[in-house]
């Protein structure tokens, strides 16, 4: 049974909804509508395609991947109960819910089964249709419960500056998780032996500057190649598989008077500029061919 929920603006600011794409990102509010009061969801791609997405021509296997993107970004969680599958919000405890009714069965580490009431006990009425007033109002945001809070502003900016620090460190685990996915593709087919480059061997602070530097244009590349602007490890295979095939970006030349010796290196091919280059030499020659 569809509820009104409430979204907090901090929620667009939310660096795990910022990775999600577009649609990804309204698939999971659409979700709120149609979770339990406890914010599970049937685990069926067919059943919330027509529930959130009845007049647009988008299939289940879009719906499939826009979950995995969610659930990639810690926004929803996936588990079983006697052999079905559900569907879990993780931030759902900021939903502030009078005379909660339930309908799925509990996610595991949440409120026991014994504790919960069916959907037939006293369930709560739709509402009035107004936002946020109502028998069952909801007084807080839906939001994944790493979502950040965005800084205050007036007179509180003083006393809160400074980004939350899980923000910080979700950042840098995901740069250095990011890094390492690139790392390892580098080192597999462009550094010696399989290729003619030097390994990178050290994640030091400046390639990890690096990566960061180029986290933007690997987005617009993921969002161009794939539909999402995640940064996923494919990419970077793909990235440089394509270096491999171009003799100056491999390290098999010509390199010009003076620069005999040059090869590029790791943190050379995070350029935005080599990277955007790369990019649409592969795009031309993809034309070239179809043509």
């Amino acid at each position: 049974m569809a509820r009104i929920r409430t979204i907090k603006p901090e929620f667009w600011a939310s660096e795990q909804v910022m990775e999600c794409s577009p649609m990804a990102r309204l698939l999971f509010i659409g979700l709120w509508n149609f979770c339990d009061d406890a914010g599970n969801h049937v685990a069926s791609e067919r059943t919330i395609k027509a529930e959130i997405f009845p007049g647009d021509d988008i299939s289940t296997d879009d719906v499939r991947r826009m979950l995995a993107e969610l659930s990639a970004n810690g926004l929803i969680a996936f588990y079983a109960s006697n052999d079905k599958g559900f569907i879990h919000v993780t931030g759902w405890k900021h939903q502030k819910i009078e005379r909660p009714s339930f309908k799925h069965p509990a996610y595991p580490g949440t409120v026991s089964a014994n504790d919960r009431r069916t959907l037939g006990d006293q369930s709560p009425p739709e509402g009035n249709g107004r936002e946020g007033k109502g028998e069952e109002e909801e007084q807080s945001s839906l939001r994944s419960d790493l979502s950040p809070q965005l800084p205050l502003t007036g007179d509180q900016a003083a006393a809160k500056t400074d980004p939350p620090a899980d923000l910080q460190a979700r950042k840098s685990q995901r740069i250095q998780q990011i890094a390492e996915e690139a790392q390892a593709a580098y080192n597999r087919i462009l550094a010696k032996p399989a290729g003619l480059l030097t390994a990178c061997t050290v994640l030091n602070k400046p390639r990890l500057k690096a990566v960061d530097k180029a986290i933007p244009t690997a987005k617009l590349l993921c969002k161009a190649l794939y539909g999402s602007e995640r940064v996923v490890a494919q990419f970077w295979e793909d990235y440089f598989a394509e270096a491999s095939r171009d003799g100056f970006h491999s390290g098999r030349g010509p390199y010009g008077n003076g620069h005999e010796n040059w090869r590029p290196d790791f943190e050379y091919l995070l350029r935005e500029d080599v990277m955007a280059k790369l990019f649409d030499r592969a795009q031309s020659a993809d034309a070239e061919a179809v043509a």
